[in-house]
C-alpha cells in the first residue's frame, strides 16, 4: 500500500529487490526517470501522487538540492508523505539490511507519528516526538469505563481519550493533551505495575481527534481498497473475531468486494458481548454472516497453555471447513505490524496451504495500520468498536486464553466476565479480588 519512489532507474531496481524479498512484491516501486532537477522529474511525480499508494521518496545524498525542491509538491499533493536523505550518495549504494531498516522505521512513522493541534493528528513527521519502533503500537483510550478502569484497579488517572503508546512486553505509555500522565507495565504472566504516575491530566474530546485525521484515514482506506482490488476473481472471505482489526478489514472488504462473507467462529468462552456485536454490524454491513460453534473441552484437554494452543488449532480448522467448498477463496484477515515481529516481517499477502482448503491467499489490507488508526477508520464510518474496548481492553480473545495479562484477568473479575472455572487455572491469578 506504500509506493516507495527513487530518481533513478538503478535505485528502483534496488528497491524492487528489496520489495520482492520482504514484501511479496506489493510495495509498489517507483521511479523518476532519472532526472536530477525538479522539472525533468515533475510529470513522473505528479503521476505517482495521483495513484492511491502512499508515497514514500528515498534519494541519496548526493540528491539533496532535488528532494528540496520536490518537497513543495509532495506537500501540495495532501496526501500523507514521508521523504528521507539516506546517508549514501545514492540509494543502490545501500546495503540491503540497512535499506530494509530504513523502510521499516519509515513504515511505522506513518503509524506512530503524532502532531499536536489541540489534539492527536497523525503525522509521520512526529512533531510530538512519540518513539519510533518498528514493533511498536499506538492507540486511544477510548471511553469512561477505561478511564474507571484505570482508576479504580491501578489508582492512575489518564483523563479523557488518552493517547497510548504500547510498547514492548506490553509496557504502556499514556498520554492526556502534550503530557506523558503514566506508564504501566501489563507484561504478560507478571502483575500489573504502575511504573509512575503524574496527576496533570486534561480531557481531550474525540470528536476534533476524528476530524483532524479523516483525511489521514481516508487516504491510507484508499491505498488498502486499491490493494484488495488486486483480487476481485476471488471468492472473499473475512475471518472475523469481532476485534477491531478484524472489523476494519471486513468493512474495507465490502467496500471493494460485491460478495464478502465473514466467519465467526464463536469459541465456548468467547468474550461477553461479541455474539450482539457481530450480529448487529453484519446486518449494518450487509455481509453474509457465517458462525461457527466450537466446543472447548477442557476436561480432555486441559486448560489452553502457551505450549499446547489446541484450542487455536480448533479455531483454525473450524474457520477452514466453514469455506471448504469454496472455488478459490480469499481470506482477508486484519494482521498488523504492530502486533507482533512475527506479523511485522511476514509479506501483505501469504499463500497456504492445508488439507481441507488446498492453495489459497491470505491478505492484509491493515497490515500497515496502527490500532489508532484502526479505531478512527471504524468510528469514521458511523460504527462503534466493540464493547469491551470502551473498558479498558487492547486486544480480545476468549476468557481462558493463556495471553491474557493479569491486566484483563482483573478486567473481566471486576465486570463479573470471568467464568468459573478459570478459579482453578494453575499459575495465574485467576479468580482473584481485583486491586481498587
Amino acid at each position: 500500500m506504500f509506493a516507495v519512489i527513487a530518481r533513478a532507474r538503478k535505485d528502483a531496481k534496488a528497491l524492487q529487490y528489496l520489495n520482492e524479498r520482504s514484501y511479496g512484491g506489493f510495495l509498489k516501486v517507483e521511479s523518476l526517470g532519472g532526472g536530477r532537477r525538479k522539472e525533468e522529474v515533475i510529470e513522473d511525480l505528479e503521476e505517482v501522487l495521483g495513484e492511491p499508494y502512499i508515497p514514500i521518496l528515498l534519494l541519496g545524498e548526493s540528491e539533496k538540492d532535488l528532494l528540496e525542491e520536490l518537497l513543495p509538491v509532495l506537500r501540495e499533493s495532501g496526501k500523507p508523505f514521508y521523504a528521507r536523505l539516506l546517508r549514501t550518495k545514492r540509494v543502490r549504494n545501500m546495503r540491503t539490511d540497512e535499506l530494509h531498516a530504513n523502510l521499516e522505521e519509515i513504515k511505522a512513522r506513518f503509524r506512530l507519528g503524532i502532531e499536536w493541534d489541540g489534539a492527536y493528528k497523525l503525522n509521520p513527521e512526529n512533531p510530538f516526538g512519540i518513539e519510533i519502533h518498528p514493533d511498536y503500537d499506538i492507540y486511544l483510550a477510548i471511553g469512561k469505563g477505561f478511564r474507571k478502569a484505570m482508576r479504580s484497579i491501578l489508582g492512575v488517572d489518564i483523563g479523557e481519550n488518552s493517547l497510548v503508546l504500547r510498547k514492548l512486553m506490553n509496557q504502556e505509555v499514556y498520554f492526556s493533551g502534550q503530557k506523558k500522565v503514566a506508564e504501566v507495565s501489563k507484561k504478560l504472566g507478571f502483575p500489573t505495575e504502575v511504573l509512575w504516575r503524574c496527576p496533570c491530566v486534561e480531557d481531550v474530546p474525540l470528536g476534533p481527534i476524528l476530524e483532524a485525521n479523516g483525511g489521514y484515514i481516508e487516504a491510507f482506506a484508499e491505498a488498502s481498497r486499491a490493494f484488495l482490488g488486486k483480487f476481485e476473481d476471488y471468492d472473499v472471505v473475512v475471518p472475523w473475531s469481532g476485534g477491531k482489526d478484524s472489523t476494519a478489514a471486513l468493512i474495507l472488504a465490502r467496500e471493494v468486494f460485491k460478495d464478502v462473507t465473514a466467519v465467526y467462529v464463536r469459541m465456548e468462552y468467547e468474550m461477553p458481548g461479541t455474539d450482539e456485536y457481530v450480529e448487529e454490524l453484519a446486518r449494518k454491513l450487509g455481509v453474509e454472516l457465517i458462525t461457527v460453534e466450537v466446543p472447548m473441552p477442557i476436561e480432555r484437554f486441559g486448560m489452553p497453555t502457551h505450549s499446547n494452543r489446541w484450542c487455536t488449532r480448533m479455531k483454525v480448522e473450524a474457520l477452514y471447513r466453514a469455506v471448504k467448498d469454496l472455488e478459490r477463496p480469499l481470506l482477508v484477515v486484519g494482521d498488523r505490524d504492530g502486533e507482533s515481529a512475527r506479523r511485522r516481517l511476514k509479506p501483505p499477502v501469504v499463500v497456504r496451504r492445508n488439507d481441507i482448503l488446498g492453495e489459497f491467499l491470505e491478505v492484509m489490507p491493515v497490515k500497515f495500520w496502527s490500532g489508532l488508526m484502526v479505531q478512527l477508520f471504524i468510528l469514521m464510518r458511523g460504527f462503534e468498536l466493540h464493547p469491551l474496548y470502551y473498558e479498558g481492553f487492547y486486544r480480545l480473545g476468549c476468557t481462558i486464553c493463556p495471553s491474557l495479562a493479569e491486566w484483563e484477568v482483573e478486567l473481566l473479575g471486576s465486570l463479573g466476565m470471568l467464568p468459573d472455572l478459570t478459579s482453578s487455572r494453575p499459575g495465574r491469578g485467576f479468580g482473584s479480588t481485583p486491586r481498587h
